[in-house]
Order: structure tokens, then sequence, then C-alpha cells
């Protein structure tokens, strides 16, 4: 069977979606993820900083799609049941999140708050 060009794509933006429409936290990411690419075009950040910012817009984006994945998976395994290890897998997945999370809060306090409130002062 030949495999159709752009279906892992397609796939993969429909999970992206999936995850926006459905999981507050990910509509939470991605207005916070808005309002850091504004404060860096409004701070007129250079390449490197935008790097940064990129990175931990990516990273936390990431990591949500896979908290989705992984509490999918374990309430299709578990149900309703009330599990100790579902549990503790779908906190450690969530774990992850709130790591890379702080780590963005690290990068905006570092890179975004300076640049703009040097533009601020201009």
């Amino acid at each position: 069977m030949k495999k159709k060009k752009g279906i892992g794509l397609r796939y993969a933006a429909w999970g992206w979606w999936h995850a926006l429409r459905h999981e507050r936290n990910m509509r939470i990411h991605a207005v916070a993820a808005a309002a850091a690419v504004a404060v860096g075009a409004y701070a007129r950040l250079d390449r490197d900083d935008w790097l940064w910012v990129a990175l931990s817009i990516a990273l936390v984006w990431s990591a949500e799609c896979v908290n989705t994945a992984m509490e999918r998976v374990v309430d299709l395994v578990v149900g309703t049941e009330r599990e100790p290890l579902a549990k503790a897998a779908k906190d450690t997945a969530a774990a992850a999140v709130l790591v890379l999370t702080a780590f963005s809060l690290v990068v905006a306090g570092t890179v975004l708050v300076p640049a703009a409130l040097a533009r601020l002062v201009e």
C-alpha cells in the first residue's frame, strides 16, 4: 500500500487542534504564547532571544500534547476505576508540563521582561 504524502502532518495538526479545543490548559498555554510573542514583538527581541521564547513555547505545547495523550490512554485502559498507578502516570505527565512551564517563566523573566522594560523607558 502506497503511503500518502503529508498524511502524518495532517494527523499531527489534528492532534494539536484537538488538544487546543478540548484541554483548558492548552488554551491557557496558547494565550500565554500569544502574549509572549506580542511582548517580544513590542520589545524588538533579537534572534537569540526569539529562539529562547520559541523554544519555551514549543516545549510547553509539546509537553501538554504528551500529557493529553497520556491522560487519554490511561483513561482508555483504566476507565472510571481509581487506580493508583494510573494516577501516578497522569500526575507525572502533568509534572513534566509544570517543569517546562516553570522554565518558560524563567525565560520570560530573563528575556521578555527586561527587553520590554528597556523598550518602555526608551
